[in-house]
Parts: C-alpha cells; structure tokens; sequence
C-alpha cells in the first residue's frame, strides 16, 4: 500500500467534510467545525499547519439524523464507524470515514485498522455538571483500559505514572466498550432538551472546560476552512478561549510535539 502525503491526507479529509457538507445542506441538518479545527479556521483558514484531522460537532437530533442518513445513502466511498456499526469501536461519538484509505493502528491493545475520518461529535444538554465528573472518570478508565502501557506513561509524575500501570494491570482483560456503554447510559439519564449547560459528554478528559451555557452552539457563521467555507458557532472566541487560553499564540513546540497527531494512512 502506498502512504499518503499530508496533502493527500488532508484532501481526503477535506472530501469527506464535503460529503457531510452536502448531506447537512440538503437535509437541514446543523453542524459546526470544532476543537482544534475551529481553531484552524479561526486563526489559519484552514488546518492547523501541525495537526491532520478534523473535527466538527452538533446537537444530538441532528447527530441522530445525520447518521441515519448516511446509513441509508450507502455511499460507495464514506461511511459511518461507531459502536453501533462496528463490534469493537469504542468511543461516545462517531467518525465518518473514507473507504479508500486505511490507517494502521499502533495505540491500541488489540489494534484494528480504520481509515481516513471526520470525527462528529454530539452535543447534550444538561442541568447537573455531575454528569461531567462522573463520565470523566469514565473515559479516563476506558482509555487506560484500550491503550498500550508505554502510551500511559506521561513522565509527569512518578506516582501518577505508578498508578496508571496499576490501573492499566487491573483493566487488562477489560473490554473498553464496557466504559461507552456506561458513559451512554449517564448521558441517557441526565440529558435534557430544555438543560441549561451543553457538551460533548464522555468524548475526553477535558472535564468542565467542555461545559457552556445553553444555546453557545446555536448561532453560526460561515468562515474560510482551506477551499471550502464552514459554519462555526458565533460564539467562537467564547468557547476557544475557555478551552484553549490565548488561542491567537502559537503554542511551543514541545507542546506541538505532544499534540500532532502524526497518522499514518495509506491507499487500499
């Protein structure tokens, strides 16, 4: 198989964002570029020149109707990858992938190659932050539970290192769905259409930074994304500043480092 460039990489994604594009628009379904994409939108135009995914979020009815959607196209080149359409997935949250690539794991456990992807992140209401707290902890034991040992050692604490190999020990023989179920589950429970907090519940370890007043992610505004224009919240500043601090400056590059995701993709 051949490697793809980052340009290559790039595209590809870039072709799977116009498919959900189009999708959205001729169903009038509502989504916005998110995290670190929005980001890259704000501040590049475009991707962040060190990262290579996208990432983009919407509330959960449109979630909800945007998955089945794609289900029923069948498209010969994109599809939907969650726990409902794969029996190892584990995640609280579906990628829309390109068949035309694959991605070779070497993070995981039990490693499964995926492909390309757009990660579509659903967004709740709630009036309890205990929820967060709660599927936090959840997510931190899923990820220590899926990944391998030396992915768990941080180096920024010796006991903090200790513990996560205990954990990891412990969880061994730990399926990860087990943690997705349970964090679907809490969502189930405390999710409420009229909540007066919104999220994306149990898709990191990023705790009360995720949490914004109702109605943060309703008004959009389209901006440049690379040769395409994408809606963003109009509250971006609101949101990127409360996640990412001072978003405008260039990070370190030992900061760099630790963020690239640096995947390795190929052709079929």
């Amino acid at each position: 198989m051949k490697q793809l460039t980052k340009e290559e990489l790039q595209k590809s994604q870039l072709g799977i964002l116009k498919y959900i594009d189009r999708i959205c628009k001729e169903n009038n379904i509502r989504y916005f570029i998110h995290y670190g994409s929005m980001l890259g939108a704000v501040r590049h135009e475009g991707f962040i020149p060190w990262d290579d995914d996208i990432d983009i979020g919407m509330y959960r009815d449109d979630y909800e109707a945007l998955k089945r959607i794609i289900l029923e196209e069948q498209n010969e080149r994109y599809a939907i990858l969650d726990k409902d359409t794969s029996d190892w997935y584990f995640q609280n949250f579906m990628v829309v992938v390109d068949k035309n690539t694959v991605i070779k794991n070497h993070v995981t456990q039990k490693p499964h190659d995926t492909s390309v992807f757009v990660d579509v992140f659903p967004i709740d209401r709630f009036d309890d932050t205990k929820v967060i707290k709660s599927t936090h902890l959840l997510v931190t034991l899923r990820q220590i539970c899926y990944i391998q040992k030396k992915y768990i050692q941080y180096g920024d604490s010796k006991i903090k290192d200790f513990c996560r190999k205990i954990i990891w020990y412990l969880l061994r023989g730990v399926n990860p769905r087990y943690f997705t179920y349970k964090i679907d589950k809490l969502i189930t429970k405390y999710s409420t259409p009229t909540g007066k907090y919104e999220a994306a519940i149990g898709v990191g370890k990023d705790g009360m930074k995720e949490v914004f007043s109702s109605g943060t992610f309703e008004k959009l505004i389209e901006v440049p994304f690379e040769n395409l224009m994408v809606p963003i919240p109009e509250k971006y500043d609101l949101f990127l500043t409360q996640f990412y601090g001072n978003y405008m400056e260039k990070p370190s590059d030992e900061e760099i480092a630790y963020k690239s995701h640096l995947l390795k993709a190929y052709w079929k």
